[in-house]
This record gives structure tokens, sequence and C-alpha cells, in this order.
């Protein structure tokens, strides 16, 4: 089988509408409070260096995806090993993602419908992007990325006649102290939870930089993801936004121009809801290929429904409730993701250094 190839454009939109997906609506960093616009600057140069150590893997083995290059630089056992703690954060992230939209739907339009109904939603649509392959979701999202751009910018400019900016005062007034822990909880989420695009950046075409990819798609991201923020706080001020769900959301519903432009937070919902969906398929595509990696399957596609029911299935006992939920993912999760996405990859680059600069040295 033809081996799958996206271009750098694709690549950078895949993985910018990746970063956005469900902090649109769930957001991180709240103990920033009103510094969220510091936190999220600082957050973007630390995870710049992050993404480094990852274009740098992707860089010394062209071609490549993570799992090939686990095998080369640790062989079948060790390999296998950490290949199956990439494959379950994957799993995990994508069981996660799913239950953040799965709650977000049930909440602000259908409490009373099962969380399995959307939970079983979202990975039907995943399973047939999979299955299409990687190059349909890279031209889905060639064309829907442009919309979100502009549904952001519009919103915004909607959103100034509500704007006030004493909302942003005072200025660091609890220290830098909840700045850089909330600095770190946007590092982890989003955009370090791009670790697991090294399984994707195989599939770039010959003369794409994934230096390239990483940066533009963090500068793309962080900046959509910064307008967003500050814009919550402009508009429903610290307090309100604190004990909000869905922040972003909530900013939204409030909008009115006259009598004929209201209840636009639904178009809203619809864009977001797609930036997930595009998070989810990334993730059971990373996952599908692992496992087709693991067990010699020559073809991933086949295992896109199993592997996304499980995940599926998975997304509803992860959490008890939205609450639990919530609580995790301000708490738990930075901790929990760190290992797979600093630990590790910090690892693989250490040895891919060492074995590319011997193997150097032996041809010389």
């Amino acid at each position: 089988m033809e081996k799958e190839a996206i271009s750098q454009k694709q690549a950078i939109i895949i993985m910018s509408s990746f970063i956005i997906g469900s902090y649109a609506i769930m957001g991180s960093g709240i103990h920033a409070r009103q510094d969220i616009w510091i936190a999220t600057i600082i957050a973007i140069v630390v995870a710049s260096l992050i993404i480094t150590v990852y274009g740098r893997i992707s860089s010394l083995f062209p071609g490549k995806n993570i799992y090939e290059i686990l095998d080369l630089l640790f062989g079948k056992v060790f390999g296998r090993i950490l290949l199956l703690s990439f494959i379950f954060y994957a799993f995990s992230l994508g069981a996660l993602v799913i239950r953040n939209f799965s709650e977000f739907v049930r909440i602000v339009s259908l409490p009373e419908t099962p969380l399995c109904i959307f939970a079983f939603s979202a990975v039907v649509i995943n399973i047939f992007a999979v299955r299409g392959g990687i190059e349909l979701l890279g031209r889905f999202l060639s064309i829907f990325f442009p919309v979100y751009i502009i549904m952001i910018a519009v919103v915004t400019i909607l959103s100034i006649p509500l704007f006030n900016f004493d909302n942003l005062k005072p200025v660091l007034y609890n220290g830098m102290k909840p700045v850089l822990a909330a600095s770190f909880n946007i590092v982890t989420f989003p955009f370090a939870e791009v670790v697991v695009f090294l399984c994707l950046m195989g599939n770039l075409r010959k003369n794409s930089s994934a230096y390239k990819v990483y940066y533009s798609s963090l500068f793309i991201s962080g900046t959509l993801l910064a307008i967003v923020a500050v814009r919550s706080i402009l508009v429903l001020g610290l307090p309100s936004k604190m004990i909000q769900n869905f922040p972003t959301y909530a900013s939204t519903r409030i909008i009115r121009i006259g009598s004929f432009l209201q209840r636009i937070e639904a178009s809203v919902a619809i864009v977001f809801m797609l930036s997930g969906l595009s998070k989810t398929t990334v993730c059971l595509y990373t996952l599908t290929k692992g496992l087709a990696h693991l067990f010699n399957i020559k073809e991933y596609r086949k295992l896109a429904a199993p592997t996304g029911i499980i995940m599926a299935l998975y997304s509803l006992i992860i959490h008890e409730d939205a609450a639990t939920m919530f609580e995790w993912a301000s708490k738990i999760y930075s901790y929990y993701a760190i290992m797979h996405q600093i630990i590790l990859p910090a690892i693989v680059w250490i040895v891919a250094e060492v074995k590319t600069r011997i193997s150097s040295k032996i041809l010389q």
C-alpha cells in the first residue's frame, strides 16, 4: 500500500486544530485569574522549547513515525514497552476529549440525553475519518480551519461593546506563583499534547520541515487561544468566568446585536465541536497506527472501528461525573501528562542524538 503523505500546510492546520481542540471550550490556567494572558505567553515560550525536542526527533528520522523510531533506537523489547506507553497516552487522551465534548453537549443543550449517545456519535465520525486516511483529514481541515478563524474574529468583534478592560486589573495582584502554575497547566493542556504528532510526522512530504510545522502551529493556535481567553474575561469578568464550566461558550451567549442577531452560540459550538472531532481523530489514528505496528498488521484502518468503540466506552467510565472531570483536568492531568509529553520524548531524543553521533563517527 502506498504511504500516505500530507503537505506542510496541511500538517500545520491539523496540528493547530488539534491544539485548539477541547481547550476552546474547557479552558485552562484558571489559577492565573485576570493574568491569563501573561500565563499564556509564558506557556507558549516554554512549549516552544519542548516542541524543539519533538522537531529534532522527527528531523533525525525523516519519513519514520515514532513507532519505527522506537524500534530503531531501543530494539524490539524495550522499544515495545515505550511504544505501549505512547499508545496508552493517545488512547487516554482521545477518551478524555470525547468525554469533554460529551459533557459539553449534555450540559449546555441536552441534559436528559445519556452520555453514551454523544460519545458513540462522535466516535463513529472518528472511525470514518481514520478509515479515510490522514490525507482526507488534512483536506477537510484545510477548508474548515479558515472558517474557524473567521468565526473567532467575528465573535471577538461583536463582543467589543461588552468589553470591560477593568476586568484585567490589577496585574499580577497575587504575584507570579499562580501565573507560573497556570502556565504549567497550559503547557501540558493543550500545547505539549502535540507529542502524538510524532506519529504523523512520518507522513510529511519531502522538503517539509517538522520544525516549521510545530512552531507555526504553536504560534497560530497560541494566538487564537490567548484571544479567546482574554475575551472571556473582558466580557464575563473574573467572578463570572470562575464559576462557568465553559466560559468561552458563556461569553458568546450574551452577545446581542439588536433583535436580528442573537443566539450565535449555537454556530460557535458547532465549530468548537468540529475542532474537537479533529483532535479525537488524530488520537485514534495514532492509536491504530501503534497497534498495527505492535502486532505487525499492514492495514491500520481495520483497527479503527474496534479501537474507536473501546475508546468511547473508556470515556464513559474514566470519570464519575462532570465535576470530577473538571477537577481532574485542573489538578491532576498535568502531572499525569508530563511523563508522556516531556520525560519519554527527552529519553528518545538523548538516545537518538547519541546513536546518531556514534554512527557518524563509525562512517567517518
